[in-house]
């Protein structure tokens, strides 16, 4: 009877010893994880401090990487907008594809515990295949300067880098005062974003990044006046730019490749009415730099803001 006794009472010990194993392993799980709004406004389940993150765009990368991250990073977008301090301290993640053609396969096989998109159908669309897999996608847009504040103070909480992140925020704060003080106080001139290449030509919007800068800085964007058009770019039109007539023309192109920014402004020049505008006869065209306006420039977004207001406002510098 005391045998079977110790049998049962020993039996006890090990069933609850596991319960209580099984439990602290739920916790702990628990503990690790937070729930997080995405820009989708989706709740997603995140790491609070992941360690294998693939990021599919360069901006966020830019972020991640700014505050510290660059050690987690096991995945990387394939992008000329990567500056060579990013491919450097990213050297040893995979590159994983283009923003507009991420390869699901290369992603599964880094086994991330994380995977950082942005606001485009193509990331939409891995949300159900990376869930099946249990990795969760958390989808941040940088549409605003206000974005990439938000964004730098997020991943310093993710990377448990929080000071370094602060001391990113305060720098990108005192460029950005420093680019609205060149602006305080006068009339923006009557500008004009044309975005594009060879093949097709639009204009930038205040609804756009680079028009929401130009915006901060006074704006006075003709885009913003044209009949029937709405959105971040609207058709470009040579007769409706002839009548307007800006003062300041900002080119923005998609390529870093000089060749290719010359032919896009050959393309323009064919057009009669060109060389009449006030921007050209004055020499006030300016080509933006590829890696500052064509994706958000992330932690040098205010370094972007100062070159618009110096070409907007010369007399000011």
């Amino acid at each position: 009877m005391k045998k079977i006794s110790v049998i049962i009472i020993s039996g006890l010990i090990l069933l609850f010893g596991c319960l209580y194993f099984v439990n602290q392993n739920t916790e702990k799980n628990s503990n690790d994880q937070q729930k997080v709004v995405d820009s989708l406004k989706r709740e997603v389940m995140i790491p609070k401090h992941p360690q294998r993150v693939v990021i599919l765009n360069a901006s966020n990368l830019e972020l991640f990487c700014a505050v510290g991250g660059a050690e987690f990073v096991v995945g990387k977008p394939t992008s000329q907008a990567l500056s060579e301090k990013i491919q450097l301290n990213t050297k040893n993640a995979a590159e994983v594809g283009v923003i507009h053609s991420p390869d699901i396969e290369k992603i599964l096989e880094l086994k991330p515990d994380l995977v950082v998109g942005i606001n485009v159908p193509f990331h939409h669309s891995l949300i159900p295949i990376l869930e099946a897999a249990n990795i969760p996608l958390y989808v941040r847009a940088l549409d605003t300067y206000e974005d990439v504040i938000e964004t730098l103070d997020f991943y310093g909480k993710l990377t448990n880098k929080e000071q370094k992140a602060q001391e990113q925020i305060d720098f990108v704060q005192a460029k950005y005062k420093q680019a609205l003080s060149l602006a305080e106080g006068k009339q923006a001139p009557k500008n004009l974003i044309i975005w594009g290449s060879t093949e097709s030509f639009n204009m930038a919007t205040s609804q756009s990044f680079v028009g929401d800068l130009v915006n901060r800085l006074g704006g006075n964007n003709i885009a913003d006046r044209t009949e029937g058009e709405t959105g971040s770019f609207v058709p470009l039109s040579m007769e409706y730019i002839a009548k307007e007539n800006p003062e300041v023309i900002f080119l923005v192109t998609h390529s870093s490749d000089e060749k290719v920014n010359q032919k896009f402004q050959n393309e323009l020049a064919k057009h009669p009415a060109w060389q009449g505008i006030q921007a050209v006869k004055n020499g006030r065209v300016y080509t933006l730099p590829y890696e500052l306006f064509a994706v958000n420039p992330g932690t040098q977004v205010a370094e972007a803001m100062c070159i618009l207001a110096e070409k907007l406002y010369p007399e000011g510098k």
